[in-house]
């Protein structure tokens, strides 16, 4: 592969952040043993005898440099210079100013000036670094050195690109030579590769230019194209081929999956990969792409005969209940799962199936299954049954299993007042973002609605003159009518005046990263998880739906009546309103009717 330039935006030399590398404000706390212990500025340093003032190139030399079309070179001492002044300027620590004038931008400077060279281009910098990477490899330099260094190089070429400057997290070390030899942020396709069918890299940069235009933020735009359409490409490259293969990618995705599964990679950009590759796929097919779509890309599927059954089995349950969504995917990947370990005890025809094989599969199933045994054996019985009913299998195998489960004696506890407190002043409120959640989150203390009610919310469900809220629930099907707090109201209007991107969309909250949509599902859980960190606020099974059981909690320490209550929290059952309340005991006793029998207590 022929050596590429490279500039200061793309992921040569970025990546998150690793394990070595310190935080800037305890950088001086560990300096490098190579670093000089007296403090001094930069122009000091090049004067001292640690770095010797190089000659400068003569003519011919800069005019090789600029010949081999290697980038405008940068005047190192002048850059550096200027680099800690934005640094100090930013409000870096004496420490940090420290560490990068002797270990960073020191480091690099001694290394040039000890060649006689004051100007240096973006590949002479990346040819340094794996010269430094080597010396880590080997234990010569530590992880702490290679992370500022590394930064070092990345400031460099961003502020003689763009006099500024900042401090992004650095992302995993892949070699700039490993990299295919077109930047796809910056470099169109040739001519040659426009006629060319099918032709990889046009797809992908096709795709990146269609979700800049979608108004994807740079920095998502970034990470789909780093993580996802440039090691798509590369994996192309690398098997030799520049035209777009199907099978290609499925090896890449599956790699990826084994990767995330044994924590070699994280969640991120396992999805980010299989985001691009659909992004990819839709594309090269339609023309436009859907960058909020997730696809099931390295998930294993079941063998196509129990794919036909199990498709049967989804869209019957679709059809045949009135279950709310997340019941009848439940169920569906209950049944998936189920099959997947028939397939593995050697079963491929499941009318032969006999009562010992059903046993085996449900009691390994059962010691695996994460979404709990409740869950699983519902699901379960539900296939089962449907095998029965449609003639697929010859016996009943749902009777031999049982209906329940012992039923659960710990139940998930709300927040406190003080947690409470702590967690609601968590978001930035002067931020769009932070609007969003405090809103979100106060709304759904006041009121008690689910996370999934309150992500639907569309602006009819909202009566501002008698301040009412009106919804049918997306989990029972039921509508119901709540009182809509003064608190919760004035943060939905300042979110709505002052936050909301302008969308003719009907949903109240909406996504502020990327293109403009609705909220997923699970977005609720990331917010409350993103703020019981800050808020130091020990997680255990608690999430957003723990503002439903606060909301019950204050309820029945307020001595309301529970029939009141569970109407109020939209339950159609007493029975379901029980777990809720379950946790004030004492609540619980004011609630219950007394041991009296006409006005006479009952005895011991």
């Amino acid at each position: 592969m022929p050596k590429m330039r490279l500039l200061w935006q793309s992921q040569a030399v970025m990546q998150s952040p690793t394990a070595g590398l310190k935080p800037l404000s305890a950088a001086s706390a560990n300096p490098s043993p190579d670093a000089p212990l007296s403090a001094r500025c930069l122009d000091t340093l090049l004067r001292s005898k640690s770095i010797s003032p190089a000659v400068s190139p003569p003519k011919s030399a800069t005019t090789e440099i600029r010949r081999r079309r290697w980038g405008t070179p940068l005047e190192l001492d002048a850059t550096a210079r200027r680099a800690l002044e934005l640094l100090s300027e930013a409000g870096m620590s004496k420490g940090g100013i420290h560490d990068y004038t002797h270990t960073g931008f020191g480091g690099i400077l001694r290394h040039f000036h000890g060649k006689g060279i004051l100007y240096a281009t973006g590949e002479m910098l990346d040819t340094f670094l794996l010269e430094q990477r080597a010396l880590l490899d080997q234990g010569d330099i530590s992880q702490w050195k290679w992370g500022l260094v590394r930064r070092s190089c990345e400031l460099l070429k961003q502020c003689a690109a763009m006099n500024s400057i900042d401090l992004p997290d650095l992302r995993p070390w892949d070699p700039v030579w490993n990299r295919p030899k077109q930047i796809i942020q910056h470099d169109a396709p040739t001519a040659k590769q426009f006629a060319e069918s099918e032709n990889i890299y046009v797809l992908v940069w096709m795709v990146n230019k269609r979700m800049e235009q979608l108004g994807l933020s740079e920095s998502t735009v970034r990470h789909y194209t780093e993580e996802g359409l440039a090691v798509i490409l590369k994996k192309h490259y690398d098997s030799g081929t520049e035209s777009y293969s199907d099978k290609l990618i499925s090896q890449l995705t599956e790699e990826r999956r084994l990767q995330y599964e044994q924590g070699e990679v994280g969640r991120t950009t396992y999805q980010n990969l299989r985001k691009a590759a659909a992004m990819l796929q839709e594309f090269r097919l339609t023309g436009k792409i859907t960058p909020e779509r997730i696809p099931n890309w390295g998930r294993r599927e079941v063998i196509p005969q129990h794919k036909a059954i199990l498709d049967k089995f989804s869209t019957h349950v679709t059809t045949q209940s009135n279950w709310a969504e997340s019941s009848v995917s439940t169920v569906t990947s209950v049944a998936r799962v189920f099959l997947l370990e028939l397939e593995d005890h050697g079963i491929v025809s499941i009318e032969t199936v006999a009562m010992m094989d059903i046993a085996t599969c449900v009691t390994r199933m059962l010691g695996r299954y994460t979404g709990g045994m409740r869950s699983a054996l519902f699901g379960i019985r539900t296939f089962l049954r449907f095998l029965y009913e449609t003639g697929i299998t010859a016996y009943n195998f749902c009777k031999a299993l049982p209906e329940f489960v012992c039923p659960r004696k710990n139940f998930h506890e709300g927040f406190s007042c003080d947690e409470l407190e702590h967690l609601l002043s968590q978001p930035d409120t002067t931020s769009a973002v932070g609007k969003r959640d405090y809103a979100m989150m106060v709304l759904a203390v006041q009121s008690g609605l689910r996370s999934c009610d309150i992500i639907r919310l569309t602006f009819d469900s909202i009566n501002w003159r008698t301040r009412e809220i009106r919804v049918v629930q997306h989990k029972t099907g039921q509508p119901i009518v709540i009182p809509l707090e003064p608190e919760a109201g004035n943060a939905i209007a300042d979110y709505l005046l002052n936050g909301r991107p302008k969308s003719s969309l009907p949903q109240i909250f909406l996504c502020h990263v990327g293109a403009v949509r609705a909220l997923k599902s699970r977005t609720g859980s990331a917010i409350v998880s993103k703020y019981m960190k800050g808020a130091g606020i020990h997680s255990g099974h608690r999430g957003f739906h723990s503002f439903r059981r606060t909301f019950a909690t204050s309820l029945l320490q307020s001595k309301v009546p529970i029939e009141l209550i569970q109407q109020m929290l939209g339950q159609t059952h007493i029975d379901s309103a029980k777990p809720y309340l379950a946790i004030d005991e004492q609540g619980l006793k004011r609630c219950a009717l007394p041991l009296l029998s006409h006005g006479k207590e009952v005895g011991n």
